[in-house]
């Protein structure tokens, strides 16, 4: 080489790679997302991001081209993981739609349980939980609008459904969507407020007994909310 061309790093191909590649990639993903939540999109540093992961800097350009595909590849990998396992609870959500009232009552405490134990149970919950609570706050970055799109628009549309199944109301109808709007909700304080809901419960952690507190008292508000 004569040196007169600068070296750039190879970029990762869309599809493919070895196991190390992608363990190296999602790596990567759990180290933005907790710096993504402490200094914001604007204000997280690629070369921090980089430290944490344990990688050099050149291998994010590698696998994101950007901070901005790093930071949709986060929104990205939150809404893949959460939807690939909700998919069977919502598949039951469209066939309760055709059952009777309880069956749609049922689904929706199923999908408010299922929502709990993925938002607290993970091991990177916490991660993923301050990461969308500082996309909310800033609304900033590509990921910000992802979440919203990605998760709680399927979300809000099946627990519309479902109560209006539940309760013989038309789906459009402004009360029908405000109460699925209010059981979902109630949902959002679990990973917006994760530290102030585990001081004012008085636990130290989101424990399995804890979680099944929480998820018995969802599931009656969901069927107090939707008694005939």
């Amino acid at each position: 080489m004569d040196g007169s061309h600068p070296t750039v790093p190879r970029r990762r191909p869309p599809e493919g790679g070895y196991a190390r590649g992608e363990e190296t990639r999602e790596r990567i993903i759990q180290a933005a997302f907790v710096v993504f939540a402490e200094e914001g999109y604007v204000g997280a540093s690629t070369r921090r991001i980089a430290a944490e992961a344990g990688v050099n800097p050149p291998a994010l350009q590698y696998y994101f081209d950007s901070k901005e595909g790093l930071h949709r590849a986060c929104g990205q990998f939150i809404v893949d993981q959460v939807m690939g396992q909700l998919k069977p609870t919502l598949d039951r959500a469209g066939a309760a739609l055709s059952g009777e009232r309880h069956e749609a009552v049922d689904v929706l405490c199923e999908l408010v349980e299922q929502l709990i134990v993925l938002t607290l149970s993970k091991t990177d919950s916490e991660s993923w939980s301050r990461f969308m609570g500082r996309c909310d706050t800033d609304d900033i970055g590509p990921a910000s609008g992802m979440v919203e799109e990605g998760i709680a628009g399927p979300l809000k549309a099946a627990a519309i459904d479902l109560v209006a199944h539940a309760l013989a109301l038309d789906p459009a109808a402004p009360d029908t969507r405000l109460r699925a709007i209010l059981i979902l909700s109630q949902l959002n304080v679990l990973h917006t407020k994760r530290d102030s809901t585990l001081a004012t419960m008085g636990w130290s952690a989101f424990s399995s007994e804890n979680m099944d507190v929480l998820k018995r008292v969802f599931s009656d508000h969901v069927r107090r909310l939707l008694a005939a």
